[in-house]
Protein backbone atom coordinates (compact mmCIF):
# COMPACT_ATOMS: atom_id res chain seq x y z
CA UNK A 1 0.00 0.00 0.00
CA UNK A 2 1.46 3.41 -0.70
CA UNK A 3 2.46 5.67 1.73
CA UNK A 4 0.64 8.41 2.92
CA UNK A 5 1.30 11.72 1.22
CA UNK A 6 2.62 14.33 4.01
CA UNK A 7 2.24 18.04 4.92
CA UNK A 8 5.11 19.19 7.09
CA UNK A 9 4.75 22.97 7.74
CA UNK A 10 7.11 24.45 9.89
CA UNK A 11 5.03 27.45 10.58
CA UNK A 12 5.38 29.10 7.26
CA UNK A 13 2.64 27.73 5.00
CA UNK A 14 3.82 28.70 1.86
CA UNK A 15 7.24 28.69 0.83
CA UNK A 16 9.25 27.36 3.60
CA UNK A 17 9.08 23.43 4.06
CA UNK A 18 11.26 20.98 5.99
CA UNK A 19 13.34 24.70 7.13
CA UNK A 20 11.91 25.23 10.97
CA UNK A 21 15.29 27.47 11.22
CA UNK A 22 13.39 30.26 9.31
CA UNK A 23 13.22 33.77 10.18
CA UNK A 24 9.76 34.06 10.43
CA UNK A 25 9.62 30.41 11.81
CA UNK A 26 7.10 31.59 14.78
CA UNK A 27 4.75 33.60 12.33
CA UNK A 28 2.41 32.13 9.21
CA UNK A 29 2.15 33.96 5.83
CA UNK A 30 -1.37 33.71 4.74
CA UNK A 31 -1.23 36.66 2.29
CA UNK A 32 -2.01 33.82 -0.98
CA UNK A 33 -4.42 31.65 1.68
CA UNK A 34 -8.28 32.17 1.85
CA UNK A 35 -10.56 31.10 4.11
CA UNK A 36 -10.80 27.31 4.47
CA UNK A 37 -8.15 26.73 1.78
CA UNK A 38 -6.29 23.45 1.73
CA UNK A 39 -2.89 23.50 2.03
CA UNK A 40 -1.07 21.27 -0.72
CA UNK A 41 1.65 18.50 0.26
CA UNK A 42 5.21 18.78 -0.84
CA UNK A 43 7.05 16.72 -2.33
CA UNK A 44 9.91 18.61 -1.60
CA UNK A 45 12.54 17.10 1.04
CA UNK A 46 15.59 19.68 1.05
CA UNK A 47 17.06 20.80 4.26
CA UNK A 48 20.15 22.88 4.52
CA UNK A 49 22.02 21.49 7.38
CA UNK A 50 24.04 24.56 8.21
CA UNK A 51 20.58 26.34 9.12
CA UNK A 52 20.53 28.60 12.39
CA UNK A 53 17.40 29.49 14.76
CA UNK A 54 15.92 32.75 15.58
CA UNK A 55 17.38 34.08 18.77
CA UNK A 56 15.96 37.39 18.52
CA UNK A 57 14.34 38.87 21.90
CA UNK A 58 10.50 38.75 20.72
CA UNK A 59 10.57 35.09 19.43
CA UNK A 60 8.05 32.89 21.84
CA UNK A 61 9.62 29.83 20.37
CA UNK A 62 13.60 30.34 21.54
CA UNK A 63 13.38 28.88 25.01
CA UNK A 64 11.76 25.16 23.34
CA UNK A 65 13.11 25.81 19.33
CA UNK A 66 11.18 25.66 16.30
CA UNK A 67 8.05 23.79 15.37
CA UNK A 68 7.61 21.26 12.99
CA UNK A 69 4.13 19.35 12.31
CA UNK A 70 3.36 16.76 10.07
CA UNK A 71 -0.08 15.65 9.09
CA UNK A 72 -1.78 14.06 5.84
CA UNK A 73 -3.75 17.51 5.04
CA UNK A 74 -4.34 21.07 6.44
CA UNK A 75 -6.48 23.78 6.00
CA UNK A 76 -6.35 27.61 6.72
CA UNK A 77 -9.61 29.40 8.41
CA UNK A 78 -8.82 32.98 7.78
CA UNK A 79 -11.83 33.80 9.91
CA UNK A 80 -10.59 32.24 12.61
CA UNK A 81 -6.82 32.46 12.37
CA UNK A 82 -6.55 28.93 12.43
CA UNK A 83 -4.40 26.31 11.07
CA UNK A 84 -5.96 23.01 11.03
CA UNK A 85 -4.08 18.95 10.39
CA UNK A 86 -5.86 16.11 9.30
CA UNK A 87 -4.83 12.59 9.63
CA UNK A 88 -2.05 10.87 12.16
CA UNK A 89 -0.70 14.34 13.05
CA UNK A 90 2.58 15.28 15.20
CA UNK A 91 4.10 18.15 16.17
CA UNK A 92 7.87 18.77 17.36
CA UNK A 93 9.41 21.61 18.65
CA UNK A 94 13.25 20.90 19.64
CA UNK A 95 16.67 22.30 18.73
CA UNK A 96 19.23 21.68 16.37
CA UNK A 97 17.44 19.31 14.31
CA UNK A 98 15.39 19.30 11.34
CA UNK A 99 12.39 17.01 11.56
CA UNK A 100 11.30 15.14 8.44
CA UNK A 101 7.50 13.34 7.38
CA UNK A 102 8.75 11.93 4.36
CA UNK A 103 12.82 9.88 4.33
CA UNK A 104 14.99 11.39 2.07
CA UNK A 105 16.71 10.46 -0.61
CA UNK A 106 20.45 12.02 0.73
CA UNK A 107 20.73 12.08 4.38
CA UNK A 108 22.35 15.46 5.85
CA UNK A 109 23.68 16.08 9.73
CA UNK A 110 20.84 16.76 12.14
CA UNK A 111 18.32 15.41 9.51
CA UNK A 112 15.50 12.66 11.29
CA UNK A 113 13.18 10.95 9.64
CA UNK A 114 9.82 9.79 11.30
CA UNK A 115 7.78 7.44 9.25
CA UNK A 116 4.33 7.95 8.20
CA UNK A 117 3.07 4.53 7.07
CA UNK A 118 0.04 3.98 6.57
CA UNK A 119 -0.06 -0.07 6.74
CA UNK A 120 0.86 0.57 11.08
CA UNK A 121 -2.05 1.35 13.47
CA UNK A 122 -2.30 4.20 15.07
CA UNK A 123 -1.27 3.35 18.34
CA UNK A 124 1.51 0.99 17.26
CA UNK A 125 2.81 4.32 15.00
CA UNK A 126 2.54 6.81 18.20
CA UNK A 127 4.47 4.93 19.94
CA UNK A 128 7.18 4.67 17.42
CA UNK A 129 7.51 8.40 17.38
CA UNK A 130 7.02 8.67 20.96
CA UNK A 131 10.21 6.57 21.78
CA UNK A 132 12.01 8.33 19.14
CA UNK A 133 11.11 11.50 20.37
CA UNK A 134 12.22 10.77 23.87
CA UNK A 135 16.04 9.50 21.81
CA UNK A 136 16.02 12.81 20.24
CA UNK A 137 14.67 14.96 23.64
CA UNK A 138 18.17 12.99 25.58
CA UNK A 139 20.28 14.48 23.08
CA UNK A 140 19.37 17.77 22.85
CA UNK A 141 16.78 18.46 25.92
CA UNK A 142 14.77 21.21 26.16
CA UNK A 143 12.25 20.00 23.94
CA UNK A 144 8.32 19.18 23.16
CA UNK A 145 6.26 16.44 21.74
CA UNK A 146 2.15 16.09 21.14
CA UNK A 147 0.95 13.30 18.73
CA UNK A 148 -2.85 12.90 17.87
CA UNK A 149 -5.41 12.64 14.76
CA UNK A 150 -6.50 16.18 14.70
CA UNK A 151 -4.18 19.49 15.42
CA UNK A 152 -5.13 23.23 16.20
CA UNK A 153 -2.90 26.16 15.77
CA UNK A 154 -4.38 29.20 17.00
CA UNK A 155 -2.41 32.60 15.81
CA UNK A 156 -3.24 35.81 16.99
CA UNK A 157 -3.44 38.92 14.74
CA UNK A 158 0.27 38.92 13.41
CA UNK A 159 0.35 35.40 12.37
CA UNK A 160 2.29 34.21 15.50
CA UNK A 161 1.84 30.86 16.98
CA UNK A 162 -0.08 30.94 20.26
CA UNK A 163 -1.88 27.24 21.21
CA UNK A 164 -1.65 24.13 19.47
CA UNK A 165 -4.79 21.62 20.47
CA UNK A 166 -4.35 18.51 20.05
CA UNK A 167 -7.63 16.06 19.49
CA UNK A 168 -8.33 12.22 19.36
CA UNK A 169 -10.67 9.77 18.60
CA UNK A 170 -12.80 6.93 19.02
CA UNK A 171 -10.43 4.63 21.39
CA UNK A 172 -7.00 6.94 20.59
CA UNK A 173 -5.72 9.45 22.83
CA UNK A 174 -3.50 12.18 22.26
CA UNK A 175 0.35 11.80 23.62
CA UNK A 176 3.19 14.07 25.08
CA UNK A 177 6.47 13.96 26.23
CA UNK A 178 8.18 17.13 26.99
CA UNK A 179 11.89 18.07 28.85
CA UNK A 180 11.82 21.00 30.61
CA UNK A 181 14.27 23.82 29.67
CA UNK A 182 15.18 23.78 34.04
CA UNK A 183 15.79 20.25 34.24
CA UNK A 184 18.17 18.90 36.97
CA UNK A 185 20.56 16.41 35.91
CA UNK A 186 20.49 13.02 37.80
CA UNK A 187 16.84 13.12 37.63
CA UNK A 188 16.37 9.19 36.98
CA UNK A 189 18.43 8.84 40.55
CA UNK A 190 16.42 11.00 42.43
CA UNK A 191 13.86 10.11 44.68
CA UNK A 192 12.60 13.87 45.25
CA UNK A 193 9.79 15.48 42.89
CA UNK A 194 12.75 17.56 40.74
CA UNK A 195 12.15 19.06 37.30
CA UNK A 196 12.70 16.48 35.02
CA UNK A 197 10.99 15.08 31.71
CA UNK A 198 6.97 14.12 31.59
CA UNK A 199 5.07 12.10 29.07
CA UNK A 200 1.62 11.69 29.11
CA UNK A 201 -1.83 11.37 27.86
CA UNK A 202 -5.29 12.64 27.40
CA UNK A 203 -8.37 12.69 24.91
CA UNK A 204 -7.63 16.57 24.39
CA UNK A 205 -4.03 18.25 24.84
CA UNK A 206 -3.76 22.12 24.90
CA UNK A 207 -0.14 23.09 24.33
CA UNK A 208 -0.07 27.41 25.25
CA UNK A 209 3.38 28.45 23.36
CA UNK A 210 3.06 31.88 25.23
CA UNK A 211 2.19 30.79 28.36
CA UNK A 212 4.31 28.09 28.47
CA UNK A 213 1.48 25.61 29.78
CA UNK A 214 0.15 22.42 28.86
CA UNK A 215 -3.41 21.50 29.49
CA UNK A 216 -4.59 17.52 28.94
CA UNK A 217 -8.47 16.53 29.27
CA UNK A 218 -10.54 13.22 29.62
CA UNK A 219 -8.75 10.83 30.88
CA UNK A 220 -5.29 11.98 31.55
CA UNK A 221 -2.68 10.66 32.66
CA UNK A 222 1.28 12.27 33.38
CA UNK A 223 4.08 10.37 34.65
CA UNK A 224 7.41 12.09 36.15
CA UNK A 225 10.06 10.40 37.62
CA UNK A 226 8.12 7.54 38.86
CA UNK A 227 5.04 9.93 40.12
CA UNK A 228 1.33 9.59 38.74
CA UNK A 229 -1.36 11.73 38.15
CA UNK A 230 -4.41 10.69 37.02
CA UNK A 231 -7.77 12.63 36.24
CA UNK A 232 -10.49 13.75 33.80
CA UNK A 233 -8.22 17.15 33.94
CA UNK A 234 -4.47 18.28 34.64
CA UNK A 235 -2.42 21.11 34.16
CA UNK A 236 1.09 21.79 34.03
CA UNK A 237 3.13 24.67 34.58
CA UNK A 238 6.27 23.77 32.63
CA UNK A 239 8.07 27.06 33.43
CA UNK A 240 7.40 26.14 37.27
CA UNK A 241 7.66 22.46 36.99
CA UNK A 242 4.43 22.38 38.72
CA UNK A 243 1.50 19.20 37.86
CA UNK A 244 -2.21 20.70 39.38
CA UNK A 245 -5.23 18.45 39.00
CA UNK A 246 -8.69 20.92 39.69
CA UNK A 247 -10.99 19.25 41.93
CA UNK A 248 -14.64 20.03 42.69
CA UNK A 249 -17.41 18.00 43.88
CA UNK A 250 -17.95 16.17 40.20
CA UNK A 251 -14.66 14.81 39.73
CA UNK A 252 -11.76 12.45 40.80
CA UNK A 253 -8.16 12.37 40.85
CA UNK A 254 -5.55 9.66 42.13
CA UNK A 255 -1.63 10.89 42.70
CA UNK A 256 1.12 8.26 42.86
CA UNK A 257 4.01 9.52 44.01
CA UNK A 258 6.25 6.38 44.47
CA UNK A 259 9.28 8.91 43.93
CA UNK A 260 9.04 10.80 46.87
CA UNK A 261 11.24 9.85 50.16
CA UNK A 262 11.20 11.81 53.66
CA UNK A 263 12.92 14.69 52.67
CA UNK A 264 10.18 16.19 50.82
CA UNK A 265 6.99 14.98 52.42
CA UNK A 266 4.58 17.58 53.20
CA UNK A 267 3.16 18.21 56.56
CA UNK A 268 -0.63 18.59 55.83
CA UNK A 269 -1.78 18.41 59.55
CA UNK A 270 -4.10 15.54 57.94
CA UNK A 271 -3.36 12.22 59.88
CA UNK A 272 -1.55 9.34 57.59
CA UNK A 273 -2.86 6.84 55.46
CA UNK A 274 -1.01 4.38 56.49
CA UNK A 275 -2.31 5.21 60.36
CA UNK A 276 -5.71 4.00 59.08
CA UNK A 277 -4.12 0.46 57.82
CA UNK A 278 -2.16 -0.55 60.16
CA UNK A 279 -2.81 -4.23 60.12
CA UNK A 280 -2.75 -3.92 56.08
CA UNK A 281 0.50 -3.78 54.13
CA UNK A 282 1.12 -0.57 52.80
CA UNK A 283 2.64 0.19 49.06
CA UNK A 284 5.63 2.50 49.02
CA UNK A 285 3.38 4.70 47.16
CA UNK A 286 0.90 7.28 48.65
CA UNK A 287 -2.56 7.63 47.00
CA UNK A 288 -4.61 10.72 47.61
CA UNK A 289 -8.27 10.82 46.11
CA UNK A 290 -10.85 13.46 45.32
CA UNK A 291 -14.86 13.50 45.66
CA UNK A 292 -16.71 10.29 45.34
CA UNK A 293 -17.09 9.07 41.66
CA UNK A 294 -17.03 5.79 40.14
CA UNK A 295 -13.10 4.98 38.91
CA UNK A 296 -13.99 3.60 35.80
CA UNK A 297 -15.38 7.06 34.65
CA UNK A 298 -12.21 8.61 35.45
CA UNK A 299 -9.29 6.83 35.22
CA UNK A 300 -7.88 4.75 31.98
CA UNK A 301 -7.32 0.43 32.70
Amino acid sequence: MRQARFVLVALVVLGVFFNGYSDSYNQVSSSNLTSEQSILPQESSTAIADEKEDTSADNILKEYGPLTICADKATYDSSKETLTYYGNVFVMQIHNKHILCKEPKISKTNMVYFTRDETIPFKKLQQEWFEQAKELCADEHECNFISGQKLVMKLDKDRKVQTLTMESQDDELSQFYTFPTNSVQGYQKSKKIINGPLDGVGRRIIYNVVKKNLELFENAVVNQNENHYKGREINYDMDHDLVAIPGSKDRRSKIILDGVDSDTKIDTGLKPISEYNKKKKVNSGSTVKTSSFDDADNFLS
